[in-house]
């Protein structure tokens, strides 16, 4: 048996970047940008998408060395799905170190979300971090899983942009429940060869909504079949730069569930085991 595995994550033909999917066009009015919009199916317009253009809007009205450090979304409606998406970024403070933007996903008037995103210049520092969790490489987990015969995890953010995934056990979106809280998966996507700092941080800002979602839903039943389940906000800190076209592991659990809403953690650690960033989400857990 021979599997076909590049150290980076191939382009399927015919199908664009992430990364220049996440690419935002100025406007003529100051500060406002048009994003390109995509049909992701059930999940109609998918949040990662909103957050890895708002985070590029919002990163054309900094100065070139900067990058973000943290950002906090609200998903407030849901979207036309292929239709264009404007955002306007508000200035909220210029300091010396650091820089904060409000930005605005918008259609036809209507607010689908908001984010607040800081942003500064990388420089030297102290480091500590928890250690990655030990669990086969995607390699070995998509050999075990070709040799059983298993079908390749098929996700709606995923398909577009030919973004690779493998689950660490048999965890899918529509499998059995009554399981512990927590999904741990492999990622990598294919990005452009001319890909910066910017390029790369927007499509991790995509793949971190990815499977957060479905940590709290896991114990209890299925998106769309048994619950009504949505992401209802999103926070990111990137610590360390990252290129998602190379194998990502994210390491996901969810605390507690209650309210009809589940908390959702979750660490991404590259292959050489640095957390490159730490991503917390809100969902509703509603049962049909």
């Amino acid at each position: 048996m021979s599997i076909v595995d590049t150290n980076t994550a191939p382009l399927p033909p015919g199908v664009a970047p992430l990364d220049i999917a996440m690419r935002v066009t100025p406007l003529a009015q100051a500060d406002t940008f048009l994003g390109a919009g995509r049909d992701y199916g059930p999940l109609w317009v998918y949040g990662g998408h909103l957050l890895g253009q708002g985070l590029a809007a919002g990163l054309a009205t900094v100065p070139d060395d900067k990058l973000a450090h943290s950002l906090h979304a609200y998903f407030l409606k849901t979207g036309k799905p292929g239709e264009p998406i404007r955002y306007a970024v508000d200035r909220l403070r210029d300091g010396r170190n650091y820089q904060l933007r409000s930005i605005r996903a918008e259609q036809e008037g209507e607010t689908l979300l908001i984010m607040t995103a800081s942003f500064k210049a990388m420089e030297p520092g102290d480091e500590h971090q928890t250690p990655a969790p030990d669990v086969p490489h995607a390699r070995s987990l998509r050999a075990a899983r070709i040799e059983a015969g298993a079908p390749a995890l098929e996700m709606p953010f995923a398909a577009p942009f030919g973004i690779e995934q493998e689950a660490c056990d048999d965890w899918s979106p529509r499998g059995p429940h009554g399981q512990d809280p927590a999904i741990r998966t492999w990622m990598r996507a294919p990005i452009s060869a001319g890909a910066n700092a910017r390029d790369r941080q927007c499509a991790l800002a995509y793949l971190s909504d990815s499977t957060l979602m479905f940590n709290a839903l896991r114990p209890y039943g299925n998106a769309f079949a048994t619950h009504r389940a949505t992401s209802l906000d999103h926070s990111l800190w990137f610590h360390r730069e990252a290129d998602p076209a190379d194998w990502l592991l994210f390491d996901q659990r969810s605390p507690t569930a209650a309210d009809s809403r589940g908390l959702n953690l979750g660490a991404m650690f590259d292959g050489k085991g640095r957390l490159v960033l730490s991503a917390a989400q809100e969902s509703m857990l509603r049962r049909l």
